[in-house]
């Protein structure tokens, strides 16, 4: 009888809690901050290749008001030309290229792009300073700067 006597003394079983989800191990916070770091990076990177790329979207959607627009050749020859020269700039820097004219301003033309080229020579290159642009030059500098700016590289 003693053993009974001493089990009822024994305060009865509890059920354990339930094991929460909040807060989370320390182990989950440390892989909730890398993700959110990881996001951050991301968006980082690619809002800076979405700024980089800005010129070339911008220059491609110019080109495509410029194809469509009224304009004599020689008012579409200074225009595929300050559009050529302003994209140069916006991608390799006014350094690189602001000095340049013929034959050295067309192979600078040339190495942007990462196709078949050439596009330009010194002739397709200066058409937009020159005094009489025929509709012929006027139409090979548009076709060539079409090409030019789909080949041209993105910026990484």
């Amino acid at each position: 009888m003693e053993a009974d006597a001493i089990i009822d003394m024994l305060e009865p079983l509890r059920e354990p809690e339930a094991v929460s989800w909040w807060p989370p191990a320390p182990g989950w916070w440390l892989l909730a901050v890398l993700a959110l770091v990881l996001m951050i990076y991301g968006l980082i990177r690619l809002w800076r290749f979405h700024q980089r790329a800005a010129p070339l979207r911008a220059a491609r959607r110019e080109f495509q008001s410029l194809e469509v627009a009224v304009l004599s050749d020689a008012e579409r020859a200074a225009a595929l030309g300050v559009l050529q020269r302003r994209l140069a700039i916006s991608v390799a820097g006014r350094r690189a290229c602001a000095g340049l004219t013929g034959q050295a301003w067309a192979d600078f033309l040339n190495s942007l792009a990462k196709g078949r080229g050439p596009y330009f020579d010194a002739t397709l290159a200066d058409i937009a300073y020159g005094p009489e642009v025929s509709a012929q030059d006027c139409e090979d500098a548009q076709e060539a700067t079409r090409r030019w700016l789909r080949e041209l590289e993105r910026p990484r």
